[in-house]
């Protein structure tokens, strides 16, 4: 099993998915603390997508366009927010593509709590 932490950006298939769901495989934020990670077959991920739409819940990435680790200017969807088994029994095919620094991890944190309130 692959060790993955808060903060990965890893890619994962969302599908299949229904409706307005988010689709195909894509690249997600790991949003679930390193704990859960290690005593669970689950990770927690927001979805990133390259849509350019201005919308509240979107939140741009800056770091991981100018570091190479994403190829598009591309936003956290911090609405759509997924548990998915990382096993290879899950059949997502999790990889680990690279990581949020810590400033723009808690923006983004901020951004989701705010979902709950």
């Amino acid at each position: 099993m692959i060790k993955i932490k808060q903060g990965d950006i890893v890619t994962i298939d969302f599908d299949p998915s229904k409706g307005s769901e988010i689709k195909k495989r894509r690249p997600a934020l790991v949003i679930s603390r390193d704990a859960y990670n290690l005593a669970t077959p689950f990770i927690i991920v927001c979805p990133i997508t390259s849509t350019d739409n201005k919308r509240p819940y979107l939140v741009p990435l800056v770091e991981p366009v100018e570091d190479g680790t994403l190829d598009k200017n591309s936003q956290v969807n911090t609405t759509q927010i997924f548990t998915f088994d990382k096993t290879e029994k899950g059949e997502r095919d999790v990889k680990v593509i690279g990581h949020l620094n810590v400033a723009e991890f808690l923006l983004i944190s901020q951004y989701i709590e705010h979902n709950f309130r």
